[in-house]
């Protein structure tokens, strides 16, 4: 938490920015990969590993050199930092550059060493039938198998178009795979025209919300097998189980192993006005929604930005509540499909204290052990401070 040793001479500051949901990632390890800004220290920001020991490694620092590209170094994590991590505790992120060209970079960090897997200036392949120019990064996602998925800009001829990548791992290597661009035709009709995170999982397929120009509809969530054609699972207009229609979709997705889709969504007509729903080819089902009674009492009256969605099917989300004992909690779905309150501010930390606060931005994330890590404020004599938190499959030494 907040003022904490970092190790490199310097201090935690803040796991955040400033007016923006933070992604945090969670395996079954008893681990949590982070973003932290440092007082006291030569770096500024980096990324973290929580370890079930509870010693904290880092990850990669603003001032590392990056050892692949002789003379750059990371100058920082861009707008919005967002480690990924798999059951191995490999680590998938983005990150801006300084020294030689500069630019930006996907890198995976697995067994201590970093790697780049795209970087500003290489060549990106099959954009419109050529070749396009890496630009810069965002929303990057890695599967159990070691393959990364993520949102690139392409400069291609006077253009910059958006297109999602999937690098699939190939022994010692990663083969770069275009799966879709603005400017092609979606499947369903019209023409791509932006994308929302890419989410990758543990069989290859790839999941992505997407806008469409001139299609039956305006948004939707795509998905792309590792071997079949993509195709579009749920899109705007589509009957919504609460009643209505979905009118718009969140702007990151979950994606299981079985190819079942959660995700957030506005729905306009009858029903409630927002839902966590989960869509299972053409089934589509209601997790949560506003006005719906929620577990542990009351009912749902808003939730957090998305829902979060192991490899294995259980799904996390964070929820504000009214008319019931508590204001708010994290619930979990588990693969079964029951979900149970897991967690509300003001109860006790094993460690003293109490979890006060949410924050204004709340985020979670969901290992396959249905552990769950978040964000929030943490009270202490008298005192509140930010911290990184786990519920589920805690350190074996309590911090």
């Amino acid at each position: 938490m907040t003022g904490e040793p970092v190790g490199i001479n310097g201090i935690f500051d803040r796991f955040g920015l400033e007016l923006m949901t933070m992604v945090l990632a969670a395996n079954n390890r008893g681990e949590t990969a982070f973003y932290a800004t440092i007082h006291r220290s030569a770096s500024e920001e980096g990324l973290f590993l929580a370890k079930a020991d509870g010693k904290i490694a880092r990850i990669a620092v603003a001032g590392d050199p990056v050892p692949d590209r002789m003379g750059q170094l990371i100058a920082g994590f861009g707008e919005r930092p967002a480690p990924v991590m798999n059951d191995a505790a490999d680590i998938a992120f983005t990150a801006t550059l300084g020294g030689g060209r500069g630019a930006a970079s996907v890198f995976l960090a697995s067994e201590g060493k970093l790697r780049t897997i795209a970087s500003s200036g290489m060549k990106a392949p099959v954009i419109l039938g050529g070749i396009g120019v890496f630009v810069e990064f965002e929303a990057v996602s890695l599967n159990s198998r070691g393959d990364v998925a993520f949102l690139a800009w392409v400069r291609h001829g006077r253009e910059t178009i958006e297109v999602v990548y999937v690098a699939r791992k190939v022994g010692a290597v990663h083969q770069l795979t275009k799966v879709a661009a603005t400017g092609e035709p979606a499947p369903g009709g019209g023409f791509f025209t932006g994308f929302g995170a890419p989410i990758v999982n543990d069989k290859g397929a790839v999941a992505f919300p997407a806008i469409v120009k001139l299609g039956p509809a305006l948004g939707a969530i795509f998905v792309a097998p590792a071997e079949a054609p993509m195709h579009l699972l749920v899109g705007t207009g589509d009957p919504a189980p609460t009643g209505g229609i979905f009118a718009r979709f969140s702007e990151r997705i979950g994606f299981d192993d079985s190819g079942r889709v959660a995700f957030g969504a506005f729905t306009k007509g009858t029903g409630p006005d927002f839902g966590i729903f989960i869509a299972d080819g053409a089934d589509r089902r209601t997790i949560a929604a506003k006005g719906q009674p929620a577990p542990g009492g009351g009912v749902y009256s808003s939730f957090g930005a998305w829902p979060a969605m192991s490899h294995t099917g259980a799904v996390a989300f964070v929820a504000g509540t009214e008319k019931g004992p508590v204001a708010d909690g994290v619930f979990l779905m588990t693969a079964d499909g029951k979900v149970a309150r897991v967690l509300s501010s003001g109860e006790p930390l094993m460690d003293g204290g109490k979890f006060s606060s949410f924050g204004l931005y709340p985020t979670v994330a969901i290992a396959s052990d249905d552990s769950v890590s978040l964000l929030g404020l943490v009270e202490r004599d008298g005192e509140q401070s930010n911290a990184v938190l786990r519920y589920g499959l805690a350190p074996l030494k309590p911090r």
